[in-house]
């Protein structure tokens, strides 16, 4: 899936999604390389999108 096709989905711009996918990286959520995108911290990124995950 490339950023223009993650954009069309979600209703960005791939500008936006360039921005929003920088600034992940930098907080350490996600690692971005090339066209490969690695979650580093999914608990963070849960709790950015308000969802709680119960681990047993």
């Amino acid at each position: 899936m490339t950023r223009g096709d993650i954009g069309n989905y979600l209703g960005l711009t791939v500008e936006t999604i360039s921005r929003l996918l920088g600034r992940f990286q930098k907080s350490g959520m996600l690692a971005v390389k090339g066209k490969y995108i690695t979650i580093e911290n999914s608990d963070a990124l849960a709790a950015l999108a308000g969802h709680t995950r119960n681990v047993a």
